[in-house]
């Protein structure tokens, strides 16, 4: 499904393998931003969320969300996709997870943490997350603090590498990444990331991929189960656009 990836995106895909992060800028127009927002709002309303609870991180995930045609678009956005794909030298990437994200403030934001799984060591470059921002975030309100090239060390590439604990985690040097509305932020899950506290709101569309072949094995179960379920959803349920990432065959 990848088509040839241009210099500027091969230039952000090397950032993203070396630094476990990076960002590409001003994806969205103006419009496209506000018709997005008016589905995400209007989805979290339908689906029992409300309009946000001071101090609440309101997430949803699931076929549902697909029903919104502008936010789900975003899922299988031709050019998201084709740095996902040469991220993970795969011609088309398994969607795994398709998700929203809405911190309302003031909160307290996310605890330092790795999206990979503690105590196991996982292939080198088998997922990929990004996350399309519909709020600004800044050093102020929101921002997106990591530790550069942390993702490397849960990687099973080296025999004596020992899985990173919790302690390491939280003793990481964090740098700020202050993604603005329209922008899209590309995350290896490994590395070692937080939020710092939220004063504005902020709005996210986001996804997690996957290679086809050899993951770990708590991501292997986790994918069993995620493709068992995706069995019982009618394929007419999805965009066409999003069928050849989300359909495991």
């Amino acid at each position: 499904m990848a088509s040839e990836i241009s210099v500027e995106d091969q230039v952000l895909v090397e950032t993203v393998r070396k630094n476990g992060i990076g960002i590409l800028r001003n994806l969205l127009s103006p419009e496209e931003i506000k018709a997005v927002r008016k589905e995400f709002d209007q989805a979290h309303l339908d689906l029992g969320k409300g309009p946000g609870t001071p101090g609440v991180r309101d997430s949803m995930s699931g076929e549902a969300l697909l029903a919104y045609p502008n936010m789900a678009a975003l899922y299988s956005h031709p050019r998201i996709m084709n740095i996902i794909s040469t991220m993970l030298s795969e011609p088309t990437p398994w969607v795994w997870v398709v998700k929203t994200n809405r911190y309302t403030p003031e909160h307290i934001g996310v605890q330092k943490h790795t999206d990979g799984f503690l105590g196991e060591l996982a292939p080198p470059f088998t997922r990929q997350a990004m996350a399309v921002f519909l709020d600004d975030v800044d050093e102020e309100s929101g921002a997106l603090t990591y530790v550069p090239g942390t993702h490397l060390m849960h990687f099973n590439d080296n025999p004596n590498r020992l899985p990173p604990t919790q302690e390491d985690i939280d003793a990481g040097d964090y740098i700020p990444a202050t993604p603005k509305a329209g922008d899209v932020v590309f995350r290896v899950p490994e590395v070692w990331h937080a939020v710092i506290p939220i004063r504005r709101m902020r709005r996210y569309v986001t996804a997690s991929y996957s290679i086809r072949g050899q993951v770990s094995e708590t991501m292997s179960e986790r994918m069993s189960q995620a493709i068992a379920q995706r069995k019982k959803i009618p394929r007419d349920n999805i965009p066409e656009r999003l069928q050849p990432y989300w359909i495991w065959d």
